[in-house]
């Protein structure tokens, strides 16, 4: 594969004509010159000092207020929320705060970042700005006393650079170097895309169920903080991530988070955030260009979860991942000096996604994985929409930025069956009732080596909780009855499920067809085949596995096929087991397929006999060098604990590199991107 040498990239910091405050010096320093309005995003992260340029003086600080002084001067830090606002984060580590008292006025150092420290600066003439309290909108004023307070007109600052700040408390990437951009020289894109994964997780389930966020607009002692909140002191109210993990809904985990983590992230935690933005752009780093995120819901489960704070609606759920997402990408241009200054890009054709990769960044792609999609349930058979819900669902989450969704997930619906595999043998089968009114209907499979193997008689979960409770209610009901396995579902694909794939194909909607029963999959095929329409396979082994029939029907239509987060050494062998049903027609590659955020475990520490990593390592071209990350206090070895976070798939990478035919699976993997791409050009949408 042919690398071009390294973009030089967009400048992440925009220079100002403000002059800079010897470290520790006293007086007051030339004012700045006048910055256009644009010139608000050019703080980010950088240090300043704070002047005052109608009376002379820098803001200081004295017994925990800000004051104006001749000799001296506080330096800030100047941390974004978000677009345009700030947090003053001061060389003690505290944050310049409105009071909370609404009669008052006064500005104190706190040690406590709330809503109070955020502050929005507003540009006025001469190269000054007032600073305005995002809470109260009153702006930052001196009294007569010399102490800082708020007015409603506020007096206007200037800014100068000052080079003794405190650094704001943040993960370390552990990476140095800048990352490749540019094409090969036929124009393809360079990079690696993940084909299915959830960001925004941390919303789903009633969003108290994954603990911490992949961004925090007041930091990571924020976004990663103690779990106990929603685990309960001890893990123990953690009762789906139990389930999910062990199939029991009861046990207890250490709720450390920032700044120690004894106990999580881990490879196998299901209920804790493993996306956090440091975390991908790590991976970003290493060589990830194309991101597919599913936004995702499921009601049944969320209504167990004991902590919430949404409704359990699957798609109220889908539409504030979607604004997270949003807010995400703004919080990141934000850290990076402006809008689309960030390497964190939302697209929505793959033009847009082929410069973005061009650019050196990083193309997010949104979809949609739920179990109700467009709120079409069936119960008793009865489906729960319509033909004009369908096209008002289409409408509405295209707007908004969709452009891949599943039309099952874990339970029937008013499109089909879902993909029967491990968990529909007790515990998704007893959720099935209460969502449906019936129990999975079964069938023998189409081929072997599918489906699953449900039981008719099963023992009562002794725990005392909403989960145990529900998988017993629905057994003690009335007690399925199977015959001998393995099992496939027997629902088929609907009236209204023939007609959403039509419609989506209509949109150039990416179509993922995993979650589907083996039946209903089939049929889903014929009708994309009829169209010539291409389809995805973004996690094949989940969900009720494919078959290599329907992987070459798959790939046959100009579609991608990935296995879901396998082990380095097994990865390249792999890719040649999907080769040999790859259609000679279309570009072949195979992208990786992360699931992180998805309740699902990701790829462990190497056993024995597998390959191992040495740190320092180089990205595959050399241009970045990756040392051990390093979250709060906590060090992470994927030779010792696999891969615990998103940002610890670029060790994997390594990994991936030095096993056994190495360099075949880092040139399909770096060729995933183009592959993704051309697939989602198949589809009409430009």
């Amino acid at each position: 594969m042919t690398f071009l040498p390294p973009g030089i990239g967009r400048m992440l910091y925009v220079a100002a004509p403000l002059f800079l405050v010897a470290c520790g010096g006293s007086g007051s320093a030339t004012p700045p010159a006048a910055a256009p309005a644009t010139q608000v995003y050019q703080f980010a992260n950088g240090c300043f000092a704070l002047q005052l340029p109608s009376q002379g003086g820098t803001v200081g600080k004295s017994e925990g207020r800000y004051l104006i002084s001749e000799s001296g001067f506080s330096a800030f830090r100047m941390r974004p929320t978000s677009l345009g606002t700030y947090l003053f984060f001061d060389q003690d580590s505290q944050v310049m705060s409105r009071s909370s008292d609404i009669l008052s006025n006064a500005v104190n150092a706190e040690a406590t970042i709330t809503n109070a420290a955020e502050w929005v600066i507003e540009p006025v003439a001469d190269g000054a700005f007032t600073i305005v309290a995002l809470t109260t909108g009153d702006a930052l004023a001196v009294d007569e006393s010399g102490q800082l307070t708020t007015s409603q007109t506020g007096v206007p600052f200037a800014f100068a650079r000052a080079n003794n700040c405190a650094n704001f408390p943040e993960a370390d990437v552990a990476a140095t170097g800048q990352s490749f951009s540019g094409t090969n020289p036929d124009g393809t894109v360079i990079g690696i895309a993940d084909a299915h994964t959830h960001i925004s997780a941390y919303q789903r389930l009633g969003g108290r169920f994954i603990h911490g966020d992949a961004f925090h607009r007041f930091g990571v002692e924020h976004a990663l903080r103690d779990c106990a909140e929603n685990h309960g002191p001890d893990g123990s109210m953690d009762f789906v991530g139990h389930f999910v993990r062990s199939g029991a809904p009861v046990g207890s985990h250490d709720t450390g988070g920032w700044p120690d983590f004894p106990e999580w992230p881990s490879h196998d935690t299901y209920s804790h955030q493993q996306t956090y933005y440091i975390w991908i752009k790590r991976a970003w780093l290493a060589g990830l260009r194309l991101l597919v995120n599913h936004t995702s819901g499921d009601e049944q489960l969320c209504q167990l979860n004991p902590i919430r704070d949404t409704n359990c609606n699957e798609m109220d759920q889908v539409r504030r991942q979607v604004a997270g997402l949003y807010a995400l990408e703004d919080y990141i241009d934000a850290q990076n000096g402006g809008p689309e200054l960030g390497w964190f890009r939302i697209v929505t054709t793959p033009r847009e996604a082929r410069s973005i990769i061009a650019e050196g960044k990083l193309a997010v792609v949104i979809g949609i994985e739920a179990s109700k999609l467009f709120n079409c349930g069936e119960f008793l058979d009865a489906p729960e929409c319509s033909e004009a819900d369908i096209d008002a669902g289409i409408d509405e989450f295209f707007e908004l930025g969709v452009r891949a969704v599943f039309i099952n997930h874990w339970f029937d619906n008013a499109f089909g069956g879902a993909g029967l595999f491990g968990q529909s043998e007790v515990e998704l089968n007893a959720l099935n009732k209460p969502e449906t009114g019936h129990y999975f209907r079964v069938e023998d499979c189409p081929e072997p080596d599918m489906g699953a193997n449900l039981m008719s008689v099963v023992p009562p979960v002794e725990a005392d909780n909403p989960v145990a409770d529900a998988i017993n209610a629905a057994f003690l009901a009335t007690a399925p009855s199977y015959p001998p396995g393995p099992h496939c579902n027997a629902k088929g694909l609907t009236d209204l499920g023939a007609y959403i794939i039509r419609q989506l194909a209509a949109r150039g909607i990416i179509i993922e067809t995993d979650h589907l029963g083996a039946k209903m999959k089939n049929q889903v095929l014929d009708i994309v085949e009829s169209l010539d329409y291409p389809v995805v396979a973004g996690h094949y082994h989940a969900g009720g596995t494919s078959s290599s029939s329907q992987l070459r029907r798959i790939l046959g239509v100009g579609g991608i096929a990935a296995p879901i987060k396998p082990a380095a050494d097994r990865y390249a062998g792999q890719i040649r087991e999907l080769a040999t049903v790859s259609s000679p027609d279309h570009f072949f590659a195979v992208p990786m397929s992360t699931d992180s955020g998805g309740i699902a475990s990701l790829p462990s520490a190497p056993g024995d006999e597998d390959t191992t990593i040495s740190y320092p390592f180089s990205s595959l071209h050399g241009d970045v060098t990756f040392t051990r990350q390093v979250t709060g206090n906590r060090t992470f070895d994927y030779n010792e604990e696999g891969v615990a976070h998103y940002g610890l798939f670029a060790d994997w990478l390594e990994a991936v590199r030095q096993a056994p035919d190495g360099e075949h699976a880092v040139e399909s993997l770096f060729n995933s991107a183009e592959a993704y791409l051309q697939m989602w050009e198949r589809t009409g949408l430009h």
